[in-house]
């Protein structure tokens, strides 16, 4: 294929929020001649000018490029539910709320004593750091925070949740404040943003957008190339590694469409077995979620306009943190984020 070197090292499969981050650091801290496959468009880098305004603003939730995921959410709720997707470069950070939170630090030593070294806090905090850096995270000061947000915040001190400096600490139980956010002047600053922008200009990095990923090719115990979709027509890449990043729904699709997954489900589709993994696609466990909407009264929805004349006025900004008493550990298992949406056709809130 035209534009593509004659040997990759490694071939990224995915330029979502990790595939990105991931991408961009090899190409930036090694020699190493590296591909990235996005199935969605890449609009370059920022600077270009062909980023859609929508995936920039951080106001609000952007679901233009979105794959068009759906299902049922619930057997005892059979309506269709939508999980948004992005298909794009830079993935959901592309579209989504921007709250940049990890977990709690019991989360990570429980993975690293479940036989997963190197996965304990002490180990990745270092790299959460650099993310926050890359990805301009800060928290918003209190005086930023629209009528809604501020009420939401002082309301919940009120009953009685502890308010604290920053979320984005790993022993956190329960507090509310300003969610760290991932927003640098109004743009929702995505891995593609963060990561990507500054080595484009690299020699050993490539990066082909609307490039769908069929199935990996796999020789022995060897993944050795991938079969996409590009430009219309089916090409096959070698690679020496190979990183399947595609995300929680096209990345187990992807395998098992090469052939990775429960044998006998794979004889049924007529897909020869090329490793036996029968966990693959199953146990896909999404966040439960409740929401709770409220008419305003017209005195916020006065409060809220006379806010967005003279500020900037995005939809997320607080959220609490809380250990519910179904919580297996002294830790963190809910989030309350407030919501305040405003629709664009008719102006109501």
């Amino acid at each position: 294929m035209a534009g593509l070197p004659k040997q990759i090292d490694v071939l990224v499969i995915g330029g979502g929020t990790s595939g990105a981050a991931l991408a961009g650091i090899l190409a930036r801290d090694t020699q190493k001649t590296i591909v990235l496959l996005e199935a969605g468009p890449d609009f370059g880098p920022l600077d270009g000018g062909r980023w859609p305004a929508d995936l920039l603003d951080a106001r609000s939730f952007a679901l233009s490029l979105d794959w068009g995921y759906d299902g049922i959410n619930h057997p005892a709720q059979p309506d269709r539910c939508a999980f948004p997707r992005a298909r794009v470069i830079g993935g959901c950070g592309a579209h989504n709320g921007c709250v940049a939170v990890a977990g709690h630090r019991l989360d990570y030593d429980g993975w690293a004593a479940a036989g997963k070294p190197g996965w304990d806090w002490a180990s990745v905090e270092p790299a959460f750091e650099r993310a926050k850096k890359a990805l301009r995270v800060r928290v918003p000061d209190e005086s930023e925070l629209n009528p809604f947000q501020a009420s939401f915040l002082e309301s919940t001190v009120a009953a009685g949740f502890p308010r604290v400096d920053n979320l984005d600490v790993p022993d956190l139980v329960n507090g509310v404040a300003p969610a760290p956010f991932n927003i640098y002047n109004g743009t929702r600053w995505s891995s593609a943003l963060g990561y990507l922008d500054p080595v484009r200009g690299n020699a050993n990095l490539t990066i082909i957008g609307n490039a769908l990923v069929d199935r990996v090719i796999i020789d022995g115990q060897q993944a050795v190339a991938v079969e996409a979709v590009i430009d219309g027509e089916q090409q096959r890449i070698e690679a020496g590694t190979i990183v399947l990043s595609g995300g929680a729904y096209g990345s187990p699709a992807i395998l098992l469409r090469s052939g990775v997954g429960d044998p006998a489900q794979l004889r049924d589709l007529g897909i020869n077995v090329a490793h036996e993994l029968p966990g693959v696609g199953r146990m896909l466990t999404d966040h439960p979620i409740s929401s709770v909407s409220i008419q305003p009264s017209d005195t916020l929805v006065n409060e809220m306009n006379a806010f967005k004349e003279k500020h900037w006025l995005p939809d997320e900004q607080v959220v609490l943190l809380a250990a519910s008493r179904h919580a297996r550990q002294n830790a963190f298992d809910l989030h309350f984020p407030a919501y305040s949406s405003q629709d664009p056709k008719t102006g109501e809130w």
